[in-house]
């Protein structure tokens, strides 16, 4: 499978040089190449594509600005020579940020990260059996919790709740590891803070989930693939 991606910068080599990575990498399929966010917004209009290579500083436009236009943007990986930007950046959930000049081996990595989320919410969910435990460390104990009980999980600086339901459990344990563990049954990762079972939503829009009564949002990475999961 090939995924669509644009290139925006300013600077033509930079561009010249993303063109000739990417080439290297058989799974892309370069769909536009712009040296301005303007051009690029108005390519978004109509045609969608999966990724973004997007410079931030950039005239009339920045790439900030760019994506907070877009209603459903793509992922992202950041290329800009300035450091400075990484913590505005990743609040907008991007892939990875690229530091200029940019190497193949940075691009492969940072495209490596992409097709392996892709790679996780695109696989299809299997029925929960009933017998299937999730062994939990919480409160120095180790608990089996019953998958099929999860309804979502949520990730609160440097702790998780898993929302079974009937009670809450905390446990120090990442969401990516929950992820890991619970990839092969029937959940999907709709924002970097919240990891849910398809089997608990009850209604959903573009922009949330609800499950339990309580609305979660869409992440900007992870919205596309989310929305995917749930068409199926």
């Amino acid at each position: 499978m090939k995924y669509t991606f644009l290139i925006i910068d300013d600077e033509p080599l930079a561009r010249k040089l993303l063109e000739a990575h990417t080439a290297k990498i058989e799974q892309l399929e370069l769909a536009g190449v712009f040296e301005n966010a303007i051009q690029a917004s108005t390519f978004l209009l109509d045609k969608q594509v999966d990724l973004l290579f997007l410079d931030i500083q950039m005239p009339e436009m920045n790439g900030f600005q760019l994506l907070s236009t877009l209603k459903h943007p793509p992922a992202v990986i950041i290329t800009t020579a300035f450091r400075d930007f990484a913590p505005e950046a990743f609040e907008f959930e991007v892939i990875d940020y690229l530091l200029k000049p940019i190497s193949l081996e940075r691009v492969l990595k940072a495209v490596h990260k992409f097709l392996e989320l892709q790679s996780r919410h695109t696989k299809t969910p299997v029925d929960l059996a009933s017998d299937s435990f999730l062994l939990i460390k919480s409160d120095r104990k180790q608990l089996n919790v019953l998958v099929s009980d999860i309804a979502y999980v949520e990730s609160l600086d440097n702790y998780v709740k898993i929302h079974l339901t009937n009670r809450t459990i905390v446990t120090r344990e990442s969401i990516s590891t929950l992820e890991q563990k619970l990839e092969k049954f029937s959940f999907v990762r709709i924002h970097r803070s919240y990891l849910v079972n398809l089997k608990f939503i009850r209604t959903h829009t573009n922009e949330y989930v609800e499950i339990l009564g309580k609305e979660l949002s869409f992440g900007r990475s992870f919205r596309k693939i989310a929305l995917q999961r749930l068409a199926i």
